[in-house]
């Protein structure tokens, strides 16, 4: 397994049909910021996503991006301002 940037179940999603974690889950917080695209996921399985939006409370709410991780590797360590 790869090191995830934010550990989340990619299945659960909130209201929004978004995906999401919390601020806990993440290895870097700092990184968390709209715009940002991490590798997310667990053992099971993983994904590139886009952070949509960070909560006041510490959720993070994210889309996975279609396609592998292989597919959307070059995203990683950028972000839309």
């Amino acid at each position: 397994m790869e090191n995830l940037d934010l550990i989340a179940d990619l299945n659960a999603q909130d209201d929004d049909g978004l995906g999401w974690s919390t601020r806990d889950d993440a290895t870097a917080p700092d990184r968390l910021r709209p715009g940002a695209m991490l590798l997310a996921g667990n053992s099971q399985a993983q994904a590139v996503v886009r952070v949509v939006a960070v909560d006041d409370d510490g959720q993070v709410h994210f889309v996975i991006l279609p396609g592998s991780v292989a597919k959307n590797r070059h995203l990683l360590d950028r972000s839309v301002a």
